[in-house]
């Protein structure tokens, strides 16, 4: 089991306290200098190898770990877990394990995927003929956990609905920390995770594994439309390379897209149409969007599950309005009350680590124990995600009856208006409480 080596112990595993429970991701030994320029010296060159060993041992000791497995993988079926709503880095990112593992003898291997969302997920799909399953339902019965763009637990996060593993054989992802893969994972009865590379310190999971599958030499077998989706994974995930892109990221977009076919396939993945409705979605976002400061909240409504990703698409939009820091859309879907955050804290001065804390505030008043989002350790200081609240019938008309006024007489939409409603006056409350917290926001 391994992961990204913590800051002062050089990349050592701890010492398990006698007696303690084993750690479900831990640190474990990771290789040194000789073996890393060996493997990706010829095709990253050595000078970029030296500059980002750090990560490149991670790519490295993945390969070793997965390699050394070959013996577990042959003729076993394997299932490739991804987020509930697939998206171009977890299609990417999967892609590539699929192969690798194949190549290990593995006899049957399937994508998992709840729901695709976003029209461009689709058209991914369809171009790339890429078959996924039911993550409940197409499973195959005693084959092989392994995750990608998400981390266990099953069944929490960005993997609400799917049914619980107990052991985990593969997991990649750069969303999650250690230190909360651990918790959680315990919380919910995980036994083990084999070989756990959580929390990497890349922009995109696809970049990663594109590294790994590079070394195990199965490009040419996943083809460029293969390469072109793993491309896609990292353009989409890092906002066309310019926000958290790492050195890998570019690196690894730039091989990915070098052949003329790739790269037509790519052009075609980025050309995607939206269902009409989504103008529709956006124009009651527009009608209904509350303000106060550099904040913009707006409720939905209800969205249908086949199209949840206009939630995230929304609060990009309000990020873009100008002199704004923090744009927040609530919608009621089938899975519950989602909230997606975008947030940017350049327009907060030289504390960039204080749009987390008012993140963290907003949600964990609004919806306690419900915040999952991650943000970026480099500048500009991106905050991204949100929380999902299960539907509560109590909880519902608390909202109705404390924060709407004037309803509309669309229950949906008042929910969603009360939701913005509590968020804005945890920001007011934050304000009395903590008001340098909440300087350049209101």
């Amino acid at each position: 089991m391994n992961g990204p080596p913590p800051a002062g112990n050089g990349g050592k595993a701890a010492k398990a306290k006698a007696g303690g429970r084993r750690s479900l991701a831990s640190v474990g030994r990771l290789p040194g200098m000789a073996p890393v320029i060996s493997k990706f010296g010829a095709p990253f060159g050595k000078r970029f190898t030296r500059n980002h060993f750090e990560l490149l041992r991670l790519a490295y000791s993945a390969y070793a770990r997965l390699k050394s497995s070959a013996p577990l993988i042959r003729d076993r079926g394997v299932n490739i877990y991804t987020q509930w709503t697939g998206d171009p880095d977890a299609f990417g990112s999967a892609i590539m394990l699929e192969a690798i593992l194949r190549k290990l003898g593995a006899e049957n291997v399937r994508i998992l995927t709840g729901a695709l969302g976003h029209p461009q997920n689709v058209q991914m799909a369809k171009v790339c003929g890429i078959e996924y399953f039911h993550p409940n339902e197409g499973r195959i019965e005693g084959g092989l956990a392994c995750m990608v763009d998400a981390s266990p637990p099953l069944g929490a996060r960005n993997t609400a609905g799917i049914l619980p593993e107990r052991d985990f054989f593969f997991v990649a992802d750069h969303h999650t920390g250690l230190e909360d893969v651990e918790r959680q994972s315990a919380e919910k009865g995980v036994r083990s995770i084999r070989h756990a590379f959580v929390g990497l310190p890349v922009g995109s999971t696809s970049a990663f594994m594109a590294a790994i599958a590079l070394a195990f030499g199965v490009w040419d077998d996943i083809g460029p439309k293969g390469r072109a989706a793993a491309a896609l994974g990292i353009y989409t995930d890092t906002s066309a390379l310019l926000h958290g892109s790492t050195a890998l990221d570019f690196r690894m977009f730039e091989k990915l897209t070098r052949d003329a076919e790739a790269r037509g396939i790519l052009a075609e993945l980025r050309d995607y149409r939206v269902p009409s409705e989504w103008y529709t979605y956006k124009s009651i976002a527009t009608q209904w969007m509350m303000s106060q400061g550099a904040v913009k909240v707006a409720p939905i409504g209800r969205v249908p599950d086949e199209h949840r990703d206009v939630i995230a698409e929304i609060a990009s939009d309000l990020l873009r309005v100008e002199d704004t820091s923090l744009g927040i859309a609530v919608a009621w879907t089938d899975r519950g009350t989602e909230v997606s955050i975008r947030a940017d804290s350049r327009l907060l001065g030289y504390d960039k680590d204080r749009i987390v804390r008012v993140v963290e505030h907003l949600l964990d008043r609004t919806f306690p124990g419900l915040s999952g989002f991650k943000y970026e350790r480099r500048p500009p200081f991106r905050v991204e995600g949100g929380a999902c609240a299960a539907h509560n019938t109590a909880q519902d008309e608390a909202f109705h009856l404390t924060f709407v006024d004037l309803p509309t007489g669309y229950p949906e939409l008042d929910h969603c208006r009360g939701c913005a409603r509590a968020l804005l006056s945890a920001l007011t409350a934050l304000k009395f409480k903590n008001p340098e917290e909440i300087q350049g926001l209101i």
